[in-house]
């Protein structure tokens, strides 16, 4: 039987919120936007990503919602937001028929950037500081619980002492393929950041921006197959982030970890990828910054997870950085999730991956061109 991949990339305006189901049903969410089904001012129905959510994601043999692995690539407001409330947190013991009723979601396994046990986060960055503790200690009590599911815990790059506790921490250079304590024959992860520098710049800067998680996702169709696709998500990491990914990756022979057929562009298609801000004073975008996406795939897709974008202020997102992202794979291979579908009320853009490499589902292509198609092409490696 044919293995077909799913990667979901929700509307939330400026904020992320991606949902990666395997075809062995193992499934992984990175960052939470997550509102009440409302009209904002703009006039645009919010989607109703927990509703999705449930209907996505599988349940356990006590019938509780889960997710095998939440990545929590930074803990600002637009990559957490709705956690406490959507998002089970404690022991999985615990989990009560309140907890039931309110379809709270158990996390198999959590990763989190080592800023999040700082203490001047936003509420729902909080929330996941409390979680990331509470599973932290059970780690450092060498507890039995804290290698079942709901209770698992990796910390992505290092410590505060710039060191890593063998079985706790991830570091850049790792790939990553055991996920909610089973190995993956699908999905593996490269790890490109945070660097000790960044977690050292984001301290300074008290901007945890700075020291998000950017992975590159390998997907296969088959047990120690060819790579599929490749997908890179970076929170909102900066120009100077990627320029140690560039220059690191080069470095020790990892070329191969740049490519990408789909990247969600970071901090909601903010100039910030390009240069530093205010884009009035940093206009000529960094030459590593172009030379990163020139490691594009064929047909390859970005994605801008943010508000629709024009050319007026405030920004993120960016109009500048849109157009130097099309100059690099074209106006129709530019994403964006705002207008998917329906102004009005955006729907997710959906990618399948299968042995052909991805594709945009139909109604989506047809929403982003304006016509209905009755075909279209499958994008793969070069």
């Amino acid at each position: 039987m044919a293995v077909s991949h799913k990667i979901k990339f929700y509307p939330v305006d400026n904020g992320d919120n991606v949902l990666l189901k395997l075809d062995d049903k193992t499934t992984v969410i990175v960052d939470c936007q997550m509102k009440d089904c409302e009209e904002n001012t703009d006039g645009v129905t919010t989607y109703d990503v927990k509703k999705d959510l449930i209907k996505e994601l599988n349940k356990d043999s006590k019938n509780n919602p889960y997710v095998d692995l939440f990545i929590n690539s930074h803990p600002h407001n637009d990559h957490c937001l709705g956690f406490e409330k959507n998002f089970y947190c404690g022991s999985p013991d615990d989990y009560t028929d309140t907890n039931r009723k309110n379809e709270e979601i158990i996390i198999g396994e959590l990763w989190v950037t080592q800023r999040v046990f700082s203490n001047d986060l936003c509420c729902d960055g909080g929330a996941i500081r409390r979680e990331a503790k509470r599973r932290k200690k059970l780690f450092e009590d060498n507890s039995a619980e804290s290698s079942k599911y709901g209770n698992r815990l990796h910390i992505i790059g290092y410590n505060e002492d710039d060191t890593t506790v063998d079985g706790l921490h991830y570091v850049p250079g790792n790939t990553v393929s055991t996920f909610n304590g089973k190995t993956n024959d699908y999905l593996s992860m490269f790890i490109h950041a945070p660097f000790k520098s960044d977690l050292i710049r984001s301290k300074a800067d008290e901007d945890e921006n700075a020291a998000s998680i950017v992975v590159q996702m390998q997907l296969r169709t088959q047990k120690n197959g060819d790579i599929k696709s490749r997908i890179i998500i970076a929170g909102d990491a900066d120009h100077y982030v990627f320029e140690q990914i560039l220059e690191k990756s080069k470095k020790n022979n990892n070329k191969d970890k740049l490519e990408w057929d789909l990247f969600l562009a970071p901090h909601h298609c903010s100039w910030s990828f390009f240069n530093d801000r205010p884009y009035e004073n940093n206009t000529e975008p960094k030459d590593y910054s172009l030379e990163f996406l020139d490691y594009k795939n064929a047909g390859a897709n970005v994605i801008a997870s943010s508000k629709k974008i024009e050319n007026k202020k405030p920004n993120p997102p960016h109009h500048s950085a849109k157009e130097e992202y099309i100059r690099k794979v074209g106006d129709s291979k530019f994403k964006n999730t705002a207008i998917n579908k329906d102004e009005k009320a955006p729907e997710p853009l959906i990618y399948t991956i299968d042995d052909n490499g991805f594709k945009l589902e139909k109604s989506a292509i047809a929403a982003s061109v304006g016509i209905m198609t009755s075909s279209t092409p499958r994008a793969g490696r070069n």
